[in-house]
């Protein structure tokens, strides 16, 4: 396993739950939030500044103050701006995580433009931030990783003998998703291989985040994300979808946690899966193929299925940790 030389950093920190408890794991954090900035950066003297293209930060802190909402000319940066250019005057670089592109590049790029150094998780973006930042601005990729303390393998022991998606689903975006979704869980119900679904929207009550009806699917509330790691290791099969088809470089997070826990995954097409992980997973092209890899694997899965799936969280455990991507962020830094 990748070793994390970087155990003794101190990062400020802005960043939803999921990746602060990732990075928590890693090294210092301090949560930063419109109140207590000044004090952290000034006198606990972080190693450097670290901003994801959060939608909510810490408990709500960043809530409207990171995004662009251009129906809303109230919500602004302006706080992260300024906290942005304290932490410049104490000499702490400044580092912008965009997890979002491409799908949300115009939502973030004015926060982006803030910082002296911007890492995005798809590279077709690169080109599009080089023509609006300053030249002394580096720009990179920083690819979606795993935390191995919460998803790691421990052997094959499935108890359902179903599929499972953990995630969410949209009625009014992400068209393509949709349909890439409708197309998995139609063939999980009409082969009778059944699925569990885990709805990351659970708790919102808009008509537009249900997930459709069909026989053999449940839904389940969400999950906290450590917990999903258990799911992946119970359930026969796991589906991911990605909602970006033509990067190299973006994928989901879902589906390296799904092969950390040396799960059964099942993907649609994009070139990063292409690139990375065709060698780890199933890779359905149409419904035809969907059914075909369901009708078999509702009977157990093969040898070669096993094989597949541990020799896949032996390579996301080689090359696509947290401890890599702090690796590639420090070595930019020049830290």
């Amino acid at each position: 396993m990748f070793v994390n030389k970087h155990k003794h950093f101190k990062v400020a920190l802005i960043a939803d739950e999921l990746t602060a408890a990732c990075l928590r794991c890693e090294f210092g954090i301090r949560n930063l939030t419109p109140l207590n900035y000044r004090w952290v950066l000034r006198f606990w003297k972080p190693d450097y500044l670290l901003v994801e293209s959060a939608w909510n930060g810490y408990r709500n802190a960043w809530k409207f103050g990171i995004a662009a909402y251009p129906d809303y000319p109230e919500r602004s940066n302006q706080k992260l701006a300024h906290l942005v250019a304290y932490a410049r005057d104490l000499g702490i670089p400044c580092v912008f995580w965009n997890k979002e592109d491409g799908v949300h590049f115009n939502r973030f790029i004015e926060s982006a433009k803030l910082f002296d150094h911007i890492f995005t998780v798809d590279e077709n973006c690169i080109p599009r931030y080089r023509s609006v930042v300053a030249p002394n601005v580096t720009v990179n990729t920083l690819m979606f990783p795993v935390q191995p303390v919460n998803h790691h393998f421990t052997g094959f022991n499935f108890k359902y003998h179903r599929a499972n998606f953990v995630g969410s689903y949209s009625h009014h975006v992400h068209d393509r998703r949709r349909s890439w979704q409708d197309l998995m869980f139609g063939a999980a119900s009409t082969t009778g291989l059944g699925l569990t679904v885990i709805d990351r929207n659970s708790d919102r009550r808009s008509p537009n985040y249900r997930f459709p009806s069909a026989p053999g699917l449940e839904v389940r509330q969400a999950l906290r994300h450590d917990r999903t790691a258990q799911i992946y290791k119970d359930y026969l099969v796991s589906l991911n979808v990605n909602t970006i088809e033509d990067s190299a470089t973006m994928y989901s997070r879902r589906l390296v946690e799904i092969l950390a826990c040396g799960g059964i995954a099942v993907t649609n097409p994009n070139p990063a899966v292409d690139r990375y992980f065709k060698d780890f997973c199933h890779v359905v092209h149409g419904v035809d193929e969907a059914v075909d890899l369901f009708d078999r694997l509702k009977h157990g899965p093969a040898s070669d299925d096993f094989a597949r799936a541990e020799a896949g969280a032996q390579y996301v455990l080689a090359e696509h940790t947290w401890a890599h991507r702090i690796a590639d962020v420090a070595r930019v830094v020049g830290l």
